[in-house]
């Protein structure tokens, strides 16, 4: 209990002696500021602005009228490169396309080819539908629809 009460003490102590003492190295600058090392320490400061004399505003520059005016109809609207790059952007993703599907294969006959092919026997099914369609109409009887 002792060491501890020690160490508590010795802990506390050393809380209050770094809250009263004066901040110190790189970051202590509530003292005194220093000048930064890129600033010429020496330079004289500027002349101060004169109030007194209002700027005299520029008057904004005007556009020239154009030399001669162009019916609409003879300028294209679109730039020539315009329409022959999407042409050829088409081209390359049809070529990109066609090298794709070459690449997947075509999906081909599955199962046994060998084997002589399932015919469905009559009436497999027909209990099954019947059951879906019992099931059906009571549904649309629940819901108070009219059944189709």
């Amino acid at each position: 209990m002792r060491d501890y009460s020690a160490a508590f003490l010795a802990l506390l102590t050393a809380y209050a002696k770094a809250l009263f003492t004066p901040a110190r190295g790189r970051h202590a600058t509530a003292a005194r500021r220093r000048r930064s090392t890129r600033v010429r320490r020496y330079a004289p400061s500027p002349a101060p602005v004169e109030a007194s004399a209002p700027p005299i505003p520029k008057p904004a520059p005007r556009l020239v009228p154009p030399r001669e005016s162009f019916p609409a109809d003879e300028v294209a609207l679109v730039r020539p490169y315009y329409p022959s790059h999407e042409r050829d952007l088409d081209r390359v993703r049809a070529e990109a396309t066609a090298r794709l599907h070459a690449w997947v294969p075509r999906p081909g006959p599955s199962g046994d080819l060998l084997a002589a092919p399932v015919q469905p026997r009559p009436g497999e099914f027909d209990e099954l539908a019947a059951l879906v369609r019992t099931w059906n109409d009571q549904r649309t009887r629940r819901r108070g629809e009219v059944a189709v």
